[in-house]
């Protein structure tokens, strides 16, 4: 059974819209939990991993496939 992809998004706070987006592709197995709203994950979108929070998570459903993003931001302690 294949996996089907997580897309990580995030911006960077400071620039211009265009180069604000961090993007990053991770694929999930079938069973394995999905990051929830409110949840921190661990992720290097560069060189150092970073901690971020869980902001909105959407299952895309395009052309007889599933994918899922999931909107990050910095974590609110």
């Amino acid at each position: 059974m294949s996996g089907f992809d997580v897309v990580f998004i995030a911006n960077r706070s400071g620039l211009d819209a265009a180069a604000a987006t961090y993007r990053r592709t991770v694929v999930f197995q079938p069973g394995e939990p999905l990051p929830r709203v409110g949840e921190c994950v661990i992720l290097a979108f560069e060189a150092e991993p970073v901690r971020w929070q869980v902001q909105d998570v959407a299952h895309v459903f395009e052309s007889g496939a599933h994918g899922v993003a999931v909107k990050l931001m910095p974590p609110v302690d």
